[in-house]
């Protein structure tokens, strides 16, 4: 499997999930999930290091 399918069966599962969530049959949407992690200060540190990880590795050439 190559790094381009592992992040296509990634982004299907978010969606997937996302949209369960959405229809009350999921757990939280990722919009709560996020606003439940803002929180905390500990949450607060983990969005950013996301953040800081995807512009990093996707964003930064």
């Amino acid at each position: 499997m190559t790094a381009a399918a592992g992040f296509a069966v990634l982004l299907v599962a978010a969606l997937l999930l996302e949209t369960a969530a959405r229809r009350g049959a999921g757990p939280a949407t990722a919009a709560e999930a996020v606003g439940a992690a803002m929180r905390t200060t500990p949450g607060r540190l983990a969005v950013l290091f996301a953040w800081v990880w995807l512009g990093v590795h996707f964003l930064a050439r």
